[in-house]
């Protein structure tokens, strides 16, 4: 497995906001679409892997989890060529 952890040192996600975060057309901003983490989430999960959250008032930690190998039935990924 391959792991990807971001974080920040902010004021943390709220809890009722964490229960939805990954909805699709959830957003707390005023111009926002509410679909950037539900895209996120959808494709990690199409690849077989894991997103999780963990938030507090010291900050918050995104960690994503991805198989390190493609199984053996998925078709291989190509380098475009020009």
């Amino acid at each position: 497995h391959v792991k990807v952890a971001v974080s920040d040192t902010g004021k943390g996600i709220e809890e009722r906001v964490l229960q939805r975060l990954f909805e699709p057309f959830f957003t707390t901003k005023p111009e926002g679409t509410g679909l950037g983490l539900s895209i996120c989430y959808s494709l990690v999960h199409a690849h077989g892997g894991t997103i999780e959250v963990a938030s507090s008032s010291a900050g918050s930690r995104f960690t994503i989890d991805l198989p390190a190998e493609l199984p053996a039935d998925e078709p291989r990924l190509r380098r475009a060529t020009a």
